[in-house]
């Protein structure tokens, strides 16, 4: 009996031990699945995150309602990845945020703090007058790199606009897996884009479910090129839109973009009221114009002149303007309500106008004319013209009469009319509504000390650049705009006098003007400042086109008045150069009997979108546009 017992003793002693080496590896296996050493070495390159493991599925219960699950495993690789650290959801009444889980996994693969829901910060969302929105958010801490972050959370759609986007990978990051489900009943099914990117869906039917499911992996890091139109465009994704969708009860189509158009048009019917004696007080102050496009410039500048932007995010997922009379009476609205009140202010005097939404930001895509989706995040007004159609910009009290600058130039609007929606062109970007026109007259001493004094005259985005960065600012601020913007010499002192037209005046003392001396010869620079300033990034291996700000003119006149005790030595050679979009020019002249040096310098750049193709000559142009600037007029005591 007793040797039974050992025997059986030492038996699960055995199986103990053996129990133990399993448990242990099995256990080893998960802490270091996501060990930094697992990580195929291939992926790292020009990476500073590795997405591990992603599962996105999405689902739509029904027209309003849906649910999307996210589980993201991330490497942060280097501090220049810090911005992953950053986690921050937005709600309002058509989604809320459940069951958040963050863990942060050091390079070991081991798993050191966990976060949940009550551990994020909740305020509520935007900086509007109104707003029934709440953000939540956490900054992870990190004191070393790399880290990895698990983050898992659900959110809940009650009213849907858009279905979310696979946004499959963004700058400097490689993937090591992902996949991306959609569930949708098929009665309303779904349509998909394809963005930079060539994966298809496998598509599968479950009972009445339609599934498609993108997968992706071994992706290596997607480099974004500087220059490219906005980032979000250029990363791989697939976008989701619709086809029938629901807000509150308001219902919509978004097959086509008449029937959208139909939808928001509905919202705004009964906003665009004005009282008779408002409407009266329209018709008097239009009665001495002539033309419609007099009348129109009438009432737009009433509305500069007495109204101001205020964000109010209340209402229809931002979508339902309020009423013109609220508006009229408060003297503020947010960019629908000021686009409305304008078309009711036309209706009242007998001018056709349409509200027009519009994908609005600095060099934005136009919106797709044949994938009809709800990119929009503004409205604009357009009064159509026989030749030339007036777009307004309602929310800017400085912006120039039928001017709408690159916020929403280049790009497709979509015309709220009475049959519906209807996709059209904004202006396109001119170099001529966008110039800058200085002149510089230069008192220079012989040691080399002087007053320079300045005017310039601005239109279109360099106007606008005056106003929100020169005028009524503090002239501490003023310096820096004029040392760091512009590039002028450090002043002993500066007055500055600039106006909402455009218009700045400025006068400079200091006791260098001249770049260096060596001797008795004083080295000039051809201006007290560079007419371009901006270095273009590399051409080496681009492949996607390049965008400018926007097009423009520069002309720059500066003279130098040389006291009798200097002298030219010797002037630069006039300057010109040609490319496909532009040019540069650059004349020099003294006139010895009025001791005066002349230059002369204009900048064109007729278009801001370059084509990959043109890339190359382009780059070559703007730094030789840089080297002119490192000529030198040597000048000579007598």
């Amino acid at each position: 009996m007793s040797k039974l017992l050992l025997k059986r003793n030492k038996y699960m002693k055995l199986f103990f031990v053996l129990f133990c080496v399993v448990f242990s590896k099995i256990t080893y296996a998960q802490i270091n699945a996501y060990a930094i050493s697992t990580i195929p070495i291939a992926l790292k390159k020009n990476a500073n995150v590795i997405k591990r493991e992603s599962t996105i599925e999405f689902e739509v219960k029904e027209i309003g309602k849906a649910v999307l699950k996210v589980s993201n495993v991330i490497t942060l690789l280097n501090e220049n990845a810090k911005h992953e650290l950053d986690f921050y959801q937005f709600t309002n009444k058509f989604l809320s945020l459940d069951q958040i889980k963050i863990e942060v996994i050091d390079a070991a693969g081991i798993t050191r703090k966990k976060y949940f829901k009550d551990d994020l910060t909740k305020q509520a969302s935007g900086d509007g007058l109104v707003s029934d929105g709440k953000i939540y958010f956490i900054t992870i801490p990190a004191n070393e790199y790399p880290i990895t972050l698990k983050t898992s959370y659900e959110i809940k759609y009650k009213g849907i606009l858009n279905y979310p986007a696979y946004e499959i990978q963004a700058a400097n990051e490689a993937i090591e897996k992902s996949t991306f489900t959609v569930r949708v009943p098929m009665q309303l099914d779904l349509r998909y884009k394809q963005k930079n990117t060539t994966i298809s869906p496998t598509i599968t039917t479950e009972d009445k479910i339609k599934i498609y499911t993108w997968s992706v992996q071994n992706l290596p890091a997607f480099i974004y090129e500087a220059g490219s139109v906005s980032r979000a465009s250029r990363y791989p994704q697939i976008i989701l839109a619709p086809n029938k969708f629901k807000l509150d009860d308001y219902e919509g189509d978004m097959s086509t973009w008449q029937s959208f158009g139909n939808w928001y048009g509905s919202l705004a019917k009964e906003a665009s009221n004005l009282s008779d004696e408002r409407k009266l007080f329209f018709q008097n102050l239009v009665k001495e114009a002539k033309t419609d496009r007099e009348k129109t410039k009438i009432i737009y500048t009433y509305l500069q002149n007495n109204f101001r932007y205020v964000l109010i995010l209340l209402g229809i997922g931002g979508f339902k303007p309020v009423e013109a009379n609220f508006v009229d009476k408060k003297k503020y609205g947010d960019c629908k309500a000021l686009s409305n009140y304008m078309q009711a202010c036309l209706n009242a005097v007998g001018i056709k106008s349409y509200q027009a939404l519009i994908n609005a930001d600095y060099n934005q895509e136009p919106v797709d004319p044949n994938f009809p989706i709800s990119n929009f995040n503004h409205v604009i007004i357009c009064v159509p013209q026989p030749k030339d159609s007036i777009w307004l910009e309602c929310t800017s009290t400085t912006n120039d009469f039928a001017t709408l600058g690159n916020f929403t130039e280049n790009r497709n609007a979509l015309l709220i009319t009475a049959n519906g929606g209807k996709l059209v062109p904004t202006p396109t970007s001119k170099a001529e509504n966008n110039t800058l026109s200085s002149n510089t007259i230069i008192e220079l001493n012989a040691d080399g000390s002087g007053k320079a004094i300045i005017h310039k005259i601005a239109t279109g985005e360099y106007k606008q650049n005056f106003i929100h960065s020169i005028f009524s600012q503090k002239k501490d601020d003023q310096k820096i705009y004029l040392l760091e913007d512009f590039g002028y010499v450090e002043p002993t002192d500066f007055t500055l006098d600039c106006t909402k037209e455009g218009v700045l005046k400025l006068n400079i003392e200091t006791d260098k003007l001249y770049d260096f001396a060596v001797g008795k010869k004083i080295f000039l620079h051809p201006r007290l400042y560079k007419i371009w300033s901006g270095i273009l990034p590399t051409a080496e291996n681009r492949t996607k086109d390049f965008y400018f700000e926007h097009p423009l003119i520069k002309i720059d006149t500066t003279t130098y008045n040389l006291t009798t005790e200097l002298s030219v030595e010797t002037l630069p050679k006039d300057k010109k150069l040609i490319f496909s979009f532009g040019s540069f020019t650059s004349s020099y002249q003294y006139i010895e009997q009025q001791k005066k040096v002349i230059v002369i310098t204009k900048l064109v750049l007729t278009q801001h979108k370059i084509p990959v193709a043109n890339y190359i000559e382009t780059k070559q142009f703007f730094d030789k546009v840089l080297d002119e600037y490192t000529d030198k007029i040597v000048l000579k005591k007598l």
